[in-house]
């Protein structure tokens, strides 16, 4: 199964019931396809079942974050990959568990995860250029970056992290702290993958990337666009053709639309040649 009908699939239902510990481990069938999905959830629940052991659950909720930290970072060393951090393993939940090394999102799914086991509520933030995990039991709450071995954070300490990261101040509202759901976890995921294979010019993964994105927005114009591009970088000019045509009709207003009415001509001239 392609790993665009695999996340279909998975999220064909209500976004607060998709697995997202599944969905992440399904995007590891682009490096690997034999990929074993239930040993990925299976050490989750491993990691979950020894919180749940040494955490005292008459004692508050958020108490259980120290438990998940200590497990995590102390005991089982798992840290942001500082050394490499565009490497596509680092996106590959196989892959995290496995080195224990990895970049924000991933490591937040695994703690989001451990959470979901637990019932607890840690849901994913995601900050410009960097994503962390909030604990919000509605009376208490706090942000924790498992990039940086769980740093606990207050919204003060969460615009100096984004302050450092873009080397300037940034204003931060309310929908940056905002909880966001599964779909746009995988989303992100995704376009983080999308970049290191266009950017390596690896067209056949970034094919694959954008057909799993297109699986979750299938209307959106950008995506179908750069799809065209990458089936003309690997000759599938027919297929390229579609998608301008698609683009087109959902942008036909667009700047780019002269362009891209010479590049269709272009491919119908090509297309009319070798037939």
């Amino acid at each position: 199964m392609k790993v665009a009908d695999e996340i279909r699939i998975l999220f064909d239902r209500a976004d607060a019931e998709v697995d997202l510990g599944r969905a992440a481990a399904a995007l590891a069938r682009l490096e690997y396809p034999d990929v074993d999905v239930e040993a990925c959830a299976q050490r989750l629940d491993d990691y979950a079942a020894r919180v749940a052991a040494r955490w005292d659950a008459s004692k508050p909720q958020e108490t259980a974050v120290s438990a998940i930290n200590k497990l995590l970072f102390e005991e089982l060393g798992f840290h942001g990959n500082r050394e490499d951090y565009y490497d596509p393993r680092n996106s590959f939940l196989n892959d995290v568990l496995e080195r224990r090394t990895g970049i924000p999102i991933t490591l937040s799914v695994i703690y989001i995860e451990i959470g979901r086991r637990l019932g607890l509520p840690i849901f994913g933030v995601g900050l410009p250029s960097h994503f962390i995990v909030k604990y919000d039991d509605r009376s208490r709450v706090f942000f924790v970056d498992p990039y940086h071995e769980g740093r606990v954070l207050n919204r003060q300490g969460c615009a100096e992290l984004v302050k450092t990261l873009h080397g300037r101040p940034v204003e931060l509202h309310d929908l940056h702290f905002a909880a966001v759901e599964n779909r746009t976890i995988v989303l992100r995921m995704l376009n983080n993958l999308r970049a290191i294979y266009v950017n390596s010019r690896q067209h056949r993964r970034a094919l694959e990337v954008l057909d799993a994105i297109l699986a979750l927005e299938p209307e959106s114009p950008d995506e179908v666009k750069q799809r065209a591009w990458v089936r003309h970088e690997l000759g599938h000019r027919g297929a390229a053709l579609r998608d301008l045509e698609t683009y087109a009709g959902l942008r036909p207003e667009a700047e780019d639309a002269q362009q891209v009415q010479d590049w269709m001509n272009s491919l119908r001239r090509t297309l009319a040649h070798l037939n």
